[in-house]
């Protein structure tokens, strides 16, 4: 399991004890309800979409494309905060050390300067590369593997037996001030 891989590099002496504790609890805790509102959201652009889901269902291979850009266009984590280590400036604002920074990850994925003029839409053959839905750099989500290759066997399996979706009612928004999801997403399925 991924769990007692983490386990095995503390006994290779790569982490500590205290590190592997935190990465089985974010993989198990912090990947579940990510994960599931990331395809929620997905299926709810879809939905919005037919065109672009007439593309996943005869090309299944582009379910990861698809998820990638839910991602991007509605990430699951609202916000994420950060200390830094020492004074700095970011765009020219000083910035203290130890002073917290809320970083919001949906304005930063829908940045026009980045993204393009066409930011807030939902484009599954947008190049993707850049979104920080899943944090970056030592920050990246340590189970960012294990979601996206979740994502693509669900969508793919999905899309094989699934020949359209139609909307029947509107979605209905998680309130959560953390995560971002729906709690209903109502839909009619038609089988392949």
């Amino acid at each position: 399991s991924f769990g007692s891989r983490v386990w095995e590099a503390v006994d290779e002496g790569v982490i500590t004890e205290n590190e592997a504790a935190l990465m089985v609890r974010s993989l198990v805790g912090a990947g579940v309800d990510t994960t599931i509102f990331a395809l929620g959201i997905c299926l709810h652009l879809l939905l919005d979409s037919p065109d672009q889901y007439a593309r996943l269902h005869e090309q299944p291979a582009v379910g990861k494309f698809a998820f990638d850009e839910a991602l991007r266009w509605g990430a699951p984590v609202r916000h994420l905060w950060r200390t830094p280590a020492a004074d700095t400036e970011i765009d020219g604002i000083p910035v203290r050390e130890g002073q917290k920074m809320m970083l919001v990850l949906g304005a930063a994925n829908h940045d026009p300067q980045r993204w393009g003029p066409t930011a807030d839409e939902f484009d599954m053959s947008r190049d993707t590369g850049g979104h920080i839905a899943m944090g970056r750099g030592i920050h990246a989500c340590i189970g960012a593997p294990i979601a996206r290759l979740e994502a693509d066997v669900l969508l793919a399996t999905f899309a094989r037996r699934v020949k359209s979706i139609e909307r029947t009612g509107e979605s209905v928004p998680l309130l959560n001030n953390t995560l971002r999801g729906y709690t209903a997403i109502p839909m009619r399925i038609v089988p392949a």
